[in-house]
């Protein structure tokens, strides 16, 4: 494979838009299941809306491996102003090994109370499911040279840090 900065992401209009242009100090992504995901459209919401608390040179991005119309339905219908990316080769979930949930982690009991909470408590409504279902959510942060800083990898559906956890992440100096 190219560097990983030479990775080649898309949105949702289909622009590419290369991983090494969006380097940051440090870069956050939000690797979503699929756009479509209850718990994942929560969960970039509620980054969405404090990015302003990130430090200074900090950035976040959303990336999912499909279901373009989906993030276009985010940006347009719920106002989500990070950038939304696709990556149907799944090249940065393979940069931080993020791989698919098991059955039992797909039908555990958390990860359903998580896509309930969504459903009710954030008001999202249920998309089409994607061949991304399967995918582990996860957080990644790198380094301006694409060193992978941080990974969360989820265990369930919605498992992701709390928006507090990853900020503090955020917030802490390289090399810490």
């Amino acid at each position: 494979m190219a560097e990983d900065h030479d990775i080649v992401l898309h949105t949702h209009d289909g622009t590419p838009v290369r991983l090494g242009d969006l380097a940051a100090d440090p870069l956050v992504v939000v690797l979503v299941r699929y756009f479509g995901c209850l718990p994942c459209q929560a969960f970039v919401q509620e980054l969405d809306a404090v990015r302003d608390q990130l430090p200074p040179g900090a950035s976040v991005v959303a990336v999912g491996g499909s279901a373009d119309f989906q993030a276009e339905w985010l940006k347009t219908e719920k106002g989500v102003g990070m950038p939304l990316l696709l990556d149907p080769g799944q090249h940065v979930r393979d940069l931080v090994q993020l791989g698919d949930l098991s059955a039992t982690q797909l039908l555990s009991g958390r990860g359903m109370a998580s896509y309930a909470g969504a459903l009710v408590g954030k008001g999202l409504r249920p998309q089409k499911i994607t061949k991304d279902a399967t995918k582990a959510p996860g957080v990644a942060l790198f380094d301006p040279d694409f060193g992978v800083r941080w990974v969360h990898r989820g265990e369930r559906i919605g498992d992701y840090p709390t928006v507090e956890e990853l900020l503090s992440v955020v917030r802490t100096p390289a090399g810490r």
